[in-house]
């Protein structure tokens, strides 16, 4: 009798993640849901402490003596968030935009941090001026007063300004200077470093609780990028990158930050457990060139805007909220996707790169502001909707409220 062949097919199902380790100085945070699939995305790492000893019935390995025992749980990257706003010498006086609040507000209202960090130089004074609504020469400043006062568990942590390297070479650009406070915190903390212009568009506790040691992500052109990152306190990585970055420094734009992180990064990755890096679209899908200002920044006029005629502070705001089969079922409906529009579906988080570096070269637009998002006609807008649109629910915007905070 011939045997049967009975064919078996194997599924392989990849979760494509984008992971950036950094450097920061802060604490622990926690998301408010959970990500399908966050238990399969990605290996746990067993944590050093012992477990609790395994109920009776569990069927657990056999400890010394045959004692069952609980195999040790993983250890997670804290939901902890740090920002870094250091001040140039003799400059004191916080002066947040829209965009600055967007992207502090982004990460509470998907991550649900434990604590958020500001970690700057500057004096209590002017910490004290910012949460009174106070900006530049004392002039009202409500994104000022609304990064003060509306993030729930915000921290000011004090730091000195780096003003040497560890090869005592002088730093001076004050990008530098925070790049170096960032590397530190995070290490001696742990947590998710976000630079100002990043903005949250998704829960990434599946990131930071699939066992890796340090998630960071590609930039444009394949560099490990410094912007974006998620590690635990005293990983391997950070503390090599913080002895690297000491020893090289010499001044150039990214020699110390995605230079070494791309030398060393992938080197480690090796390393069980230790790094992941993400591809570009995770954390970075666009960049810094004009072409890409464009696609992420230019306005669609041919798109009809989100608000209506006659629309007045108050009246509600439609959600958008697209169904996961929308992408195929709607995808030849312009209304819901215009053949403009980007897919972030595989976006963690939003690098949006300030277009003003390239003398803002988008035709249309000058900042971002409330109604530039909430009229929908340009792939960041639509990007950051959701959590704009809730602003305007909670009552802390107004359609037409300035990008600087005060007319």
């Amino acid at each position: 009798m011939s045997p049967r062949l009975i064919p078996i097919a194997a599924v392989l199902v990849f979760i494509s993640l984008g992971l950036v380790a950094h450097q920061t100085f802060s604490d622990t945070g926690i998301l408010n849901f959970r990500h399908p699939g966050a238990d399969r995305a990605c290996l746990s790492q067993p944590s050093a402490a012992p477990s609790s000893p395994a109920k009776d019935g569990d069927k657990a390995g056999h400890g010394a003596g045959g004692d069952d025992v609980v195999p040790p749980g993983p250890v997670h990257i804290p939901n902890t968030v740090h920002f870094v706003y250091i001040f140039k010498e003799g400059v004191s006086e916080f002066n947040f935009e829209f965009k600055h609040f967007l992207s502090v507000y982004s990460a509470w209202y998907y991550w649900r941090p434990e604590i958020v960090y500001m970690h700057t130089n500057a004096g209590a004074p002017a910490v004290e001026a910012a949460r009174e609504g106070k900006g530049k020469g004392g002039r009202p400043n409500q994104w000022n007063q609304l990064i003060f006062n509306a993030i729930p568990n915000l921290r000011i942590n004090s730091v000195d300004e780096p003003k040497v390297a560890g090869n005592g070479r002088e730093i001076n650009v004050i990008e530098h200077k925070s790049d170096f406070v960032r590397t530190q915190v995070v290490r001696e903390m742990g947590g998710v470093y976000l630079d100002l212009d990043a903005h949250a568009l998704r829960d990434v506790r599946a990131l930071r609780e699939c066992g890796f040691a340090t998630v960071f992500g590609r930039q444009k052109h394949g560099q490990v990028n410094n912007g974006i990152f998620f590690g635990r306190k005293d990983a391997l990585l950070l503390n090599r990158w913080w002895e690297e970055m000491n020893a090289v420094y010499d001044g150039g734009w990214t020699t110390h930050g995605n230079g070494v992180l791309t030398w060393l990064g992938p080197r480690l990755a090796r390393e069980p457990g230790e790094v992941l890096i993400l591809e570009q679209d995770a954390l970075q899908p666009g960049s810094w060139e004009v072409e890409d200002n464009k696609l992420l920044f230019g306005i669609h006029n041919e798109t009809a805007s989100n608000l209506p005629a006659g629309f007045h502070d108050g009246d509600p705001l439609p959600e958008h909220a697209e169904a996961m089969e929308d992408r195929w079922n709607k995808r030849k409906d312009p209304a819901v996707f215009p053949d403009w529009q980007r897919d972030y579906s595989s976006t963690w988080v939003l690098h949006a790169f300030d277009p003003g570096r390239n003398n803002n070269p988008v035709p249309g637009f000058s900042h971002i502001s409330p109604r530039y998002v909430l009229e929908r006609q340009s792939n960041f807008a639509r990007a950051v909707y959701p959590v704009v649109r809730h602003m305007y629910d909670e009552g802390l915007i107004k359609v037409d409220d300035s990008y600087k905070g005060a007319d």
